[in-house]
């Protein structure tokens, strides 16, 4: 092979080599990008379901309480203390 050819296909070679790096650095950008905003979603859902956890364990604590319990008891049960007359003690 003569040197002017050898060149132009060192040339060729080398341009398409450029051509497929540049192709796979953009295509590793879009990729890194696809992924920065997914964990940019992820990170914005964490934040939601912490603010939902938080509201869960008030409105247990608040349903939970002995007043509210024995609030239910006396109105949707109707339950009452037993007088002194109704106790039974069990000795062993």
């Amino acid at each position: 092979m003569n040197e002017p050819m050898a060149k132009h296909l060192s040339f060729i070679g080398a341009l398409v080599l450029l051509g497929v790096m540049a192709i796979v650095l953009v295509i590793q950008v879009y990729d890194f990008r696809r992924d920065f905003s997914y964990l940019q979603k992820l990170k914005k859902d964490e934040v939601n379901y912490e603010v939902v956890w938080g509201q869960l364990l008030l409105e247990q604590s608040a349903l939970t309480q002995p007043s509210r319990l024995e609030q239910a008891a006396i109105k949707d049960l109707k339950m009452r203390a037993p007088t002194p007359e109704e106790l039974v003690i069990v000795k062993p």
